[in-house]
């Protein structure tokens, strides 16, 4: 019984509110200068409100990141695998691009550590793509190097084709599991 007279009063107090008419004003004429002032006002405002903003932003992301575990923070895959031609450990355009980006991801996050993962299709002797997934982790270290980061946070390790990303025999497969991971070991 006292949700139905609750719905109702809820219901009641919508009706009014929608049926409600706004008083007509008839607008007044601005000269151009007061019209200029306004308008000057209004960007000044809108200037000001986008630097809050942005600011606000950063410090939701920050907080946003120190509430989250290194287990949340890999989950989020936020440092992407990047990718390599068969048979090489050289870094292409876009290994780079997505590399510099995770460069300044880790600078924004400077106590962050990471460890870089070199894996390897199956293809080839366990040996030789240990070999291999070493040379991959390598490169993409000494690069982030190049960019600033400090080696310290850094550690690689080869995995050879052992954990293969993708399962599978062919091209595509193969493609997806030529890489270097990046696992969050501290922040």
């Amino acid at each position: 019984m006292k949700k139905l007279l609750i719905l109702s009063l809820f219901a009641l107090v919508i009706i009014s509110v929608s049926c409600h008419k706004e008083a007509k004003t008839v607008p007044q004429t601005k000269t151009k200068k007061e019209t200029q002032k306004t308008q000057e006002t209004a960007k000044k405002e809108s200037i000001e409100n986008t630097v809050i903003n942005e600011n606000t932003m950063g410090e939701e992301k920050k907080n946003d990141f120190e509430s989250k575990s290194v287990d949340e923070l890999n989950k989020e895959n936020i440092l992407e695998d990047v990718y390599f031609e068969f048979d090489k450990s050289r870094l292409t355009p876009e290994t780079r691009e997505i590399l510099k980006k995770h460069a300044k991801w880790l600078k924004e996050h400077p106590t962050v550590k990471i460890l870089i993962e070199g894996h390897c299709d199956e293809r080839g002797t366990e040996q030789y793509n240990l070999a291999l997934g070493d040379r991959r982790a390598h490169a993409v270290k000494n690069y982030l190097i190049s960019l600033g980061i400090s080696p310290d946070r850094m550690k690689t390790i080869s995995f050879g084709e052992m954990f293969p990303k993708v399962k599978g025999h062919n091209e595509w497969a193969w493609s997806q599991n030529r890489r270097c991971h990046f696992v969050i070991i501290s922040k």
